[in-house]
């Protein structure tokens, strides 16, 4: 009987989850419900915010006409989500980390790879909170 009061819950809420049509958005890149995909509210906002680059970033401040150019204040190219993770000079040492870490897990060192690996997703916010990066 016990087993059966865990289950139930998370069984209601994936059949929810399947069949309303609200936050399709997050559903393209989360399909199904994993139990230990994202543990935290916080967790699960940062990786979508990553995920669909509505977030601080100049770039996506520059198209909500919050920001002059959108380029990064370092390197001086766009501050997309990609660049901040995979080139951005201002984070080469917790990039470094994650990249290692990353491919520790068997991940491949990209950034639509590791967004989309559960895995990953806590390595990406320490990386995220390191370096102070504005989500």
């Amino acid at each position: 009987m016990l087993p059966y009061l865990y289950q139930h819950p998370f069984h209601a809420w994936e059949i929810q989850y399947q069949t309303v049509t609200r936050g399709n958005a997050y559903k393209v890149i989360f399909p199904a419900l994993l139990r230990s995909s994202l543990s935290t509210h916080a967790l699960s906002t940062i990786i979508f915010r990553l995920c669909t680059g509505h977030c601080q970033l100049n770039h996506h401040m520059s198209r909500i006409g919050l920001h002059p150019e959108g380029l990064c204040d370092q390197c001086e190219i766009p501050e997309t989500v990609e660049h901040v993770i995979e080139a951005c000079t201002k984070f080469t040492e917790a990039r470094r980390r994650l990249k290692h870490t990353v491919e520790d897990l068997g991940i491949n060192f990209s950034t639509p790879e590791i967004l989309r690996s559960t895995a990953a997703a806590k390595h990406v916010e320490a990386f995220v909170r390191e370096s102070g990066i504005r989500i």
